[in-house]
């Protein structure tokens, strides 16, 4: 689920961002201009066309040149694949050059991502995921050797995960989908563990939940509906899946997310998982 985006120009010299934790997996791209990290042992050397990706609880900060303004695209998602977890380096984050062609790909990518951010739209989650899975491709192939095989791998992969998206409302099957992208299920299941370190049942619930929660945003909808959407089966099992992975019931995720929009604010599923604790007192209350 991507809870936040983040483009333009940023003037980080004038403007230090200070050090804090993230609760979310950060991705921040300078795409024109240099900008540094700001660890708790000191400001790092400042950066052109370069790609950072933090794991949540990682403490940084951000500097930039004096005088000098640059370009980034941030994008702050609640999860990312578990192989991203396996390439940080020893600093506990993911630091790689960019070319040109890589440059141009994620500028285009992030103008996408903003129009859906800023006019939500039915193919909003598609394009979302989309941009999960790029940056992360991007780190992956910068990282690991055997590039050609990998990007086989990859596509057939991404081509998967494209096309559940969008069928989910018809909970197809996984061996629809290693049918549709023209491999074996047995196949298929090896590279999604070679590809994104996860079993294909858990990105595909993991890319549910992301849909589901799109559409509780919206309060006229019954959850019976988004169940339905999103190939959960029922209601009922929709509330028990919602639950044991965030933490706290569809419900309470609303009236969370009713009182937010009332103060101003923005609930994210982060936000619902820690507010689990209330959510248990007032089911017992």
């Amino acid at each position: 689920m991507l809870i936040y985006l983040g483009t333009g120009e940023r003037r980080y010299a004038e403007n230090p961002m200070a050090l804090q934790s993230r609760l979310a997996w950060e991705f921040q791209v300078v795409l024109k201009g240099k900008i540094g990290i700001f660890l708790p042992e000191g400001a790092q050397p400042v950066r052109a066309d370069c790609l950072w990706i933090f794991p949540p609880g990682h403490t940084h900060g951000w500097v930039g040149e004096k005088g000098r303004t640059s370009e980034v695209a941030v994008f702050h998602f609640q999860s990312a694949p578990e192989l991203l977890t396996h390439l940080l380096n020893p600093r506990g984050f993911i630091e790689i050059g960019l070319n040109r062609r890589g440059i141009l790909q994620i500028r285009e990518m992030a103008g996408k991502v903003g129009r859906y951010w800023n006019h939500p739209a039915p193919g909003m989650m598609i394009c979302y995921e989309h941009a999960l899975l790029t940056l992360s491709l991007i780190a992956c192939e910068a990282l690991q050797s055997g590039e050609d095989a990998n990007d086989y791998n990859e596509s057939r992969v991404n081509a998967a995960i494209v096309w559940y998206a969008k069928r989910m409302e018809e909970n197809p099957a996984f061996p629809e989908m290693a049918q549709a992208v023209g491999v074996s299920t047995a196949h298929l299941r090896r590279l999604f563990h070679q590809v994104l370190h996860a079993s294909p049942n858990r990105i595909m619930d993991q890319m549910r939940f992301q849909r589901a929660i799109q559409l509780m945003s919206d309060p006229t909808m019954k959850l019976e509906s988004v169940s339905d959407k999103c190939g959960f089966g029922s209601a009922s099992a929709f509330s028990r899946a919602f639950k044991s992975q965030f933490g706290s019931s569809p419900q309470f995720w609303r009236r969370a997310e009713s009182l937010s929009a009332a103060t101003g604010e923005r609930t994210s599923p982060v936000s619902a998982r820690l507010l689990a604790a209330a959510d248990r007192s007032y089911s017992s209350s």
